[in-house]
C-alpha cells in the first residue's frame, strides 16, 4: 500500500477529523490507543505510511496534551477547555501544536487554515471563537 499524497489543508482537516474521535473517546471514558486512531484514519497499517505532518502535529499534540490545554485554557473567557465542543477542541489542537510546538507554517497561516475549517465544521459564527484564541494562544 503506498502513501497518498496530501497537502497541508487536507492534513490539517484530517488532523481535526482525528482529534475529534480523539476528544469523543475521551468524553466516552472509552479506552485510547491513539496510534490506532492515527493509523485507522489514514487506513495504514504501518505508522511510516502517515504524512509527515500529520505525524508531526498529532506527536507532538500528544506529547504535550496537558500543556496545549493549559494554553487553551487561559486564553478562554468565560469559558472551560471541558464545556468546548469537541469539533473545536480538535482545530484548538491542531492550531496550537502547530503555532506552539512544530512551527511548520507561519502564524497567520495556522489560524487562517484553522478559521477556514472552523467556518465548514462549526455553527455559523464559531469560527470567530477559534480566531480569538489561537491568536491569544500562538505567540506573535
Amino acid at each position: 500500500m503506498s502513501t497518498i499524497k496530501y497537502n497541508r489543508h487536507e492534513e490539517r482537516v484530517n488532523l481535526v477529523q482525528i482529534f475529534y474521535q480523539f476528544f469523543l473517546y475521551l468524553s466516552e471514558n472509552k479506552t485510547v490507543d491513539a496510534t490506532e486512531i492515527l493509523l485507522s484514519h489514514y487506513n495504514v497499517d504501518d505508522i511510516s505510511k502517515v504524512p509527515l505532518y500529520s505525524k508531526a502535529i498529532y506527536s507532538l499534540a500528544l506529547e504535550h496534551y496537558e500543556e496545549i490545554v493549559n494554553i487553551i485554557s487561559k486564553n478562554l473567557h468565560n469559558w472551560t477547555f471541558n464545556r468546548i465542543d469537541n469539533v473545536a477542541k480538535a482545530i484548538l489542537f491542531v492550531g496550537v501544536s502547530d503555532g506552539e510546538y512544530a512551527h511548520l507554517s507561519p502564524r497567520n497561516v495556522i489560524i487562517d487554515e484553522c478559521v477556514k475549517i472552523a467556518k465548514n465544521y462549526l455553527k455559523e459564527d464559531d469560527y470567530k471563537f477559534i480566531n480569538a484564541v489561537l491568536d491569544k494562544a500562538i505567540k506573535k
